[in-house]
């Protein structure tokens, strides 16, 4: 069964308190790599890469959301992990002399301990009555857009960013891909790329069905192709290329796009 307004699918690869209430569902992925078995929805039924997730971790539960669009009823779909979820900005009290005032805190992430209260407060009616506000005035809902870094006081942009983290060997495959699959995007991404120091981070999104269907068509066989190319690493963390990759592909499609885009700050449990 599925929330008539809002599903957003929450990526678990290991046991973790799942939020309980309705338009909130977890999805475990990776499942045909390993024996555990979370008892509830996962990415290995029907048509599936869930084999991939080493590489492409929550890209596996958003291939499984495409193939299943017509079985899902809510208006609107999306994606979370089991430690970060959307959440409301929080306020603070702004003192000057003998008057305050409460202004929105402006923070992309706030990061808390895990408890039942918080929890709570990540799956409550408050929070999809607002995810539903907020998608009323936009095409999408993404994460807060996070400075990407800086490097001796020096702010990188994306595609420094990825380069130092990663390597630039990826990066320069990944340039190529764009220009032999989307070469109609492939200045445009080179642009924002380097112009930008800001990134809606973790491939969280809310949005309805035909952003889904389109994005999905557009990406997966960019990240086949990655896939194919980048090379296989002894350190997991960057056997994650594609992953952190796709990252940067759905900031690409919504600004190339000309989305109207709504953001929340994330929580982060710890």
């Amino acid at each position: 069964m599925y929330d008539k307004d809002l599903t957003i699918f929450s990526v678990f690869h290991k046991e973790y308190p799942a939020p309980n209430c309705s338009f909130i569902k977890p999805i475990q992925v990776g499942k045909t790599q390993n024996q555990l078995n979370l008892h509830f929805l996962s990415d290995d039924t029907g048509d599936n890469i869930s084999d991939k997730n080493i590489r492409f971790s929550e890209a596996t539960a958003l291939y499984w959301i495409w193939k299943n669009l017509q079985h899902i009823s809510s208006k609107y779909i999306g994606l979370a992990h089991y430690r970060r979820y959307l959440t409301i900005p929080e306020t603070r009290t702004k003192q000057k002399l003998w008057t305050s005032k409460t202004i929105e805190d402006k923070s992309d992430v706030y990061i808390r301990s895990l408890s039942t209260e918080e929890i709570n407060n990540i799956s409550s009616p408050a929070i999809k009555n607002y995810i539903l506000a907020k998608l009323g005035q936009s095409d999408i809902l993404l994460s807060k857009a996070s400075h990407v870094g800086n490097l001796g006081g020096h702010l990188l942009n994306i595609k420094d960013q990825f380069i130092y983290n990663h390597l630039i060997e990826d990066w320069l495959i990944f340039e190529r891909t764009l220009q032999k699959l989307v070469p109609e995007d492939y200045e445009f991404a080179k642009n924002l790329f380097k112009s930008k120091n800001l990134m809606h981070c973790y491939n969280m999104f809310v949005a309805d069905k035909f952003f889904i269907d389109d994005y999905c068509t557009w990406l997966f066989p960019i990240l086949f192709e990655l896939e194919k190319n980048i090379k296989l690493s002894p350190y997991p963390y960057q056997n994650r290329s594609v992953a952190f990759l796709s990252e940067r592909l759905l900031n690409l499609y919504v600004y190339k796009t000309s989305m109207r885009i709504s953001e929340m700050p994330i929580v982060y449990f710890t």
